[in-house]
């Protein structure tokens, strides 16, 4: 079975899209744990039109992470996966996700392409090849609603960080995903990149977007190289490669503005490695305060 972990909060048509691509998946072996953190009633309209599915309502305080951690506690499959409440899956997601993990008893988890609506893979510019992940190249593939994992990686590494990502004291940061994928790697469990296959998701390069997010996503992108122990020149390289590649290009397109926010980008890729303390033990501390243990 797989426990599809749905953290949501003020949306309401983007979750009714989810759970209507879920309640058309050809593998139905899952269950939907749904982590509410709206102050009101406003998603029980929803729930009742979708209701042949296997939903476990439950309620958090606000937090991407902390109401993943909550999902987390309640999660009884054999595979856990953390899709955003305004992506949707392909009908054939989740059986293509079983299929590979059943022949490859070896891996950990399966790491997919994600789309925009009109198919177009997305974000990183340059991907890396299909294949296992390393400390490098999970950076350039992993949205934590990308990620499907075998409950063994999951009892090991443990919750998500509730000080990094989005949350009411800083709403416009990032990097919980990432830094969780790092973790999982760090501790030797091994993940597959298969670009092929593919988790929906709104535009994430819109200028809208861009606008909104790039110093806050910056800063969180910065914190988790450095409290995951990536070397300066290795944040630097990042840096380079990814934010003023991107303004260049835009620049060169005459796109002033989108190279100035990969601009504002870099800016606070360097404030959140440089003003973050070297942490260590994150792992362990975060799976002693409640991981799952096997």
């Amino acid at each position: 079975m797989i426990s599809l972990i749905v953290s949501t909060r003020n949306r309401v048509d983007e979750l009714h899209r989810l759970l209507a691509s879920l309640e058309a998946q050809t593998y139905t072996a899952f269950e939907v744990i749904l982590v509410d953190q709206n102050e009101d009633d406003r998603l029980q309209d929803v729930l009742a039109q979708h209701g042949t599915l296997p939903i476990r309502h439950l309620r958090s305080g606000a937090g991407v992470s902390k109401g993943r951690n909550v999902g987390l506690r309640a999660a009884q499959g054999d595979l856990v996966a953390f899709p955003d409440d305004d992506c949707w899956y392909p009908s054939d997601l989740l059986a293509s996700v079983v299929a590979f993990l059943e022949e490859h008893p070896d891996y950990d988890g399966l790491l997919t392409g994600f789309r925009s609506p009109e198919g177009r893979l997305m974000t990183p510019r340059f991907p890396p090849r299909e294949g296992l992940c390393t400390q490098r190249s999970v950076l350039r593939c992993t949205l934590a609603w990308n990620m499907f994992l075998r409950a063994r990686a999951v009892h090991t590494v443990g919750f998500f960080r509730e000080d990094v990502g989005p949350r009411p004291s800083s709403p416009k940061e990032s990097g919980e995903d990432q830094d969780y994928s790092i973790r999982v790697v760090a501790l030797g469990f091994r993940l597959w990149w298969a670009p092929a296959l593919t988790v929906h998701h709104p535009e994430l390069n819109s200028r809208e977007r861009l606008d909104r997010t790039a110093h806050g996503y910056g800063i969180g992108a910065g914190r988790v190289l450095r409290i995951n122990g990536y070397s300066w020149g290795f944040c630097l390289s990042e840096i380079v490669f990814r934010s003023f590649a991107g303004s260049a290009f835009y620049l060169c397109k005459g796109d002033a503005r989108t190279s100035w926010m990969y601009l504002v980008r870099a800016a606070g890729q360097f404030q959140g490695y440089f003003l973050t303390p070297k942490q260590s033990g994150d792992a362990r501390e975060l799976q002693a305060r409640g991981g799952r243990g096997t």
